[in-house]
């Protein structure tokens, strides 16, 4: 394979010779698979994980995808989900327990928050919110710290952490740790690379790239991480699907180019808001007055399409967001389009305190970068005259 992951987004896991001149690797769909006699049937009960025996545990297509995600971030074992929250919450559930502790990042996404709240609190587990600047920390764990859950750069606010420090720390106290790397994906981030044990990734966003697929992904350099995982998500029945796997195949050839146009597009759209007087804070990781431009920088080589900024409260919200016609209201991001999503909180463990504007994260789609920026200023321009 060459030198360089975008060569190795295009060229890993295609095998025409295998597949008689076929660039593309065939979907294999079955549920059930059949043994040449009890010898075999043998093997692959010993080896379920690692072999051919059910299609809930594995395929063929889930197996080989698989494969291509450990070689991108140079992992050694992967294990594919049905969402990434689901990749979460299996991962969590895998290595806690009752009487066991938890140090979870502030600035979590929502539902892993939700969870933490109603399920890992009722199983007996004790959660605690770490700040930003992951001070005081030893004042925090104690001998029943078992994991940091960390997600760089955060997903509204996009605050970010400096991942170093925390993988020494948590060896240190031999503690487990696990990240969400959505934001950057493994084109601008590879935390194994900074010490974390567990990476968790939603395919479902700018990996399979055409918000059409529902995919997560927990990578580790650890068999025996891997093997409790793997058992935790047969225990639940969590599979997912080899047209999903398919799927986020597809995306990944293009995911590249795809993530320097949502970049550039970002661009242009956060200079458009820094002209506006009507927007009053903007956050975004490019900009060198962002608190945590220079962090960002530090671990990350991309930018994405994810912007969240404020407006001043001069009336209805719906004057704004109802005339835009590119930037749709909807959840996620790392599609191709264009996306708004009105904000109440920046995180979910902290309310906004201030009610004197209007907060929204943006997620700059794959248009052409002058429509989006007139469909802003049209809707803005509405919004004032109100």
């Amino acid at each position: 394979m060459g030198k360089k992951i975008k060569t190795n987004l295009i060229h890993f896991g295609s095998d025409p010779k295998k597949h008689h001149g076929s660039i593309n690797s065939p979907v294999y769909k079955n549920s059930t698979l059949i043994f040449e006699n009890y010898k075999a049937y043998l093997n692959a009960k010993k080896q379920k994980f690692n072999e051919p025996y059910y299609g809930r545990i594995s395929t063929y297509t889930t197996r080989s995808f698989e494969k291509i995600i450990s070689g991108l971030y140079k992992s050694k074992f992967t294990i594919l989900t049905s969402s990434g929250l689901s990749a979460i919450t299996l991962t969590l559930k895998s290595f806690l327990q009752k009487n066991d502790e938890i140090l979870i990042t502030e600035n979590c996404y929502e539902p892993v928050f939700n969870f933490a709240k109603y399920e890992l609190s009722k199983a007996g587990i004790k959660v605690h919110y770490y700040p930003n600047n992951f001070k005081n920390l030893n004042k925090i764990i104690n001998k029943n710290t078992r994991l940091i859950y960390v997600e760089s750069p955060s997903s509204l606010n996009f605050n970010v952490e400096d991942l170093n420090l925390i993988s020494k720390f948590a060896k240190k106290n031999k503690i487990i740790t696990v990240i969400d790397n959505t934001w950057s994906t493994f084109i601008g981030c590879n935390p194994i690379k900074h010490g974390f044990d567990i990476v968790i990734e939603s395919g479902t966003k700018y990996l399979s790239g055409h918000s059409d697929n529902f995919l997560g992904i927990i990578t580790t350099k650890s068999k025996n991480f891997y093997n409790q995982i793997k058992k935790t998500t047969v225990r639940y029945g969590d599979f997912v699907s080899s047209e999903s796997c398919f799927s986020a195949l597809k995306g990944l050839k293009t995911l590249g180019i795809r993530m320097d146009n949502h970049s550039r597009n970002a661009s242009e759209i956060f200079k458009f808001l820094e002209a506006q007087t009507i927007v009053n804070n903007i956050k975004y990781l490019p900009d060198k007055k962002n608190k945590n431009h220079k962090l960002w920088k530090k671990y990350h080589s991309i930018n994405n399409g994810l912007i969240t900024f404020a407006i001043k409260k001069k009336g209805k919200i719906e004057k704004f967001i109802d005339n835009l016609k590119f930037f749709k209201i909807g959840f996620s991001w790392g599609g191709y389009e264009s996306l708004i999503l009105p904000l109440k909180n920046l995180n979910p463990t902290k309310k906004i305190t201030t009610n004197n504007k209007y907060w929204f994260r943006i997620h700059v789609g794959l248009e052409d970068v002058n429509d989006l920026k007139n469909d802003l200023k049209k809707a803005m321009d509405i919004y004032e005259r109100q």
